[in-house]
């Protein structure tokens, strides 16, 4: 009979009031370092698919009525 894998949850500590997840904080500055670019086609292509995203966002909400998000 096979046994299943114990699991371990991530324990969540609390953080105080006003206290700064200077950990996840620097997660995410790693990750945008990663990913920065000054190469001008990649920033191109970048902003178009931004672009097409808005645009199907909006198209897709002003069919249904709702609230424009991209103006």
């Amino acid at each position: 009979m096979k046994q299943q894998a114990a699991t371990t949850e991530p324990t969540l500590m609390p953080r105080a009031a006003g206290e700064v997840d200077t950990e996840t904080l620097a997660l995410l500055e790693a990750w945008a370092r990663e990913d920065s670019t000054d190469d001008a086609e990649t920033l191109r292509m970048a902003q178009k698919e931004l672009d097409e995203f808005k645009r199907a966002i909006n198209e897709n909400r002003a069919a249904t009525g709702a609230r424009i998000l991209y103006p």
